[in-house]
């Protein structure tokens, strides 16, 4: 294999299929980013069995053939490489990288050992597709509500649905959850399916860049493919907890507040809070204050008042500060309302206005 090309264009694509390799001591080969020369097309490829992706790579094929080179090192050599015009020339077992400036060899390992990248087949299960600057945030937006355990699969999962015109995601780990409902063109139906999270932020790397993305999902993997870029994960095997019945539909106080306000308060008061993260949020409204607090024996107390329009009933409810922090993280407008439905109940968390996201946040005992 021989092909020239520009370092910028190699370093983009790295991006995206290295943080999909790993290290496999009893695969070795799945530590490495394979790079295809072949039927006038370039392309990189990696797996770690449980994501694959193949992204393509403009340059000049000189000589066709294949190569499997360690990703990390591949990637921190072309970092490293002060020359934007390369040349790569897979030889035997090794990967010779030339620029005007110097050269570096690199042993490689035997491409044949690479396993094929599985892939839903044009045909095979349905496809829909979506614009790709919506699935991006639909992905995103929910994703950090997630379990970040494995014991129960279904809650370590982004749940996907699109229904009559209506793009659906929503993630929780029992103790929150986020929900994003985008508008959209597409008047088809595609049953829920279930993207281990661990999966979504390489999924974002390969479409977030594009205007289209095509998914087609098949009984066990759903493939994302974008210009031409092709992202297969696994999707697992489960029930998605029916979490609309868990929305409270009634609330005692709803209070209105600037987001870069209540961010501001938080960090500060997040300072002074104990292990446990808890903090205490009061609502008065008859005397139109609000204020969060943040008490621990072992180092103080501290709390912030902040302008906010307020309606219902005085209220003091307890939340784990780094709840709220993740979910104003992902809101796309300047105020949010928080809603409460009532002492040692769950809050939503809406953005004003509305543009689909709802998160419900559990209270902590005082």
């Amino acid at each position: 294999m021989k092909i020239e090309l520009l370092k910028d264009h190699l370093e983009e694509s790295l991006q995206i299929v290295s943080k999909v390799s790993n290290k496999n001591l009893s695969l070795p080969v799945l530590s490495c980013v394979v790079i295809v020369a072949e039927k006038n097309k370039t392309v990189l490829r990696a797996t770690n069995l449980d994501i694959s992706v193949e992204v393509q790579l403009k340059a000049k094929i000189i000589e066709d053939g294949a190569v499997a080179v360690p990703a990390s090192l591949f990637s921190q050599t072309i970092q490293t490489t002060g020359d934007q015009k390369i040349t790569l020339h897979g030889k035997e077992n090794t990967l010779l990288l030339v620029s005007s400036h110097g050269e570096a060899k690199m042993n490689t390992l035997d491409v044949s050992e690479f396993p094929t990248l599985p892939f839903v087949k044009e045909g095979e299960g349905v496809a829909i597709q979506l614009p790709s600057k919506e699935l991006v945030r639909a992905l995103k937006t929910v994703s950090f509500a997630a379990s970040g355990s494995g014991i129960r699969p279904e809650l370590s999962s982004v749940f996907l649905k699109v229904n009559e015109g209506h793009l659906i995601t929503a993630a929780t780990d029992s103790f929150r959850l986020a929900e994003i409902n985008l508008p959209i063109k597409n008047k088809e139906t595609i049953d829920p399916v279930l993207i281990p999270v661990r999966n979504v932020q390489d999924i974002i790397r390969v479409i977030q860049k594009t205007d289209t993305t095509e998914l087609r999902i098949a009984e066990n993997q759903i493939t994302c493919i974008s210009d031409g870029n092709y992202i297969t994960s696994r999707i697992i095997d489960g029930a998605f907890p029916e979490y609309q019945a868990v929305f409270p539909k009634d609330f005692v106080n709803t209070t209105t507040v600037l987001v870069e306000d209540l961010v501001k308060a938080l960090r500060k008061v997040s300072v002074f809070t104990d292990t446990t993260g808890q903090i205490e949020i009061v609502s008065e409204v008859s005397k139109k204050h609000f204020s969060v607090r943040a008490i621990n024996t072992q180092v103080g107390e501290t709390y912030d008042t902040l302008d906010a329009a307020l309606e219902g009933e005085s209220l003091t409810t307890y939340f784990n500060v780094r709840y709220l922090l993740d979910a104003l993280a992902v809101v796309s407008t300047d105020s949010v309302a928080l809603k409460s439905a009532g002492a040692g109940k769950p809050m939503l968390v809406k953005e004003v206005p509305e543009k689909g996201f709802t998160y419900m946040v559990m209270p902590m005992n005082k």
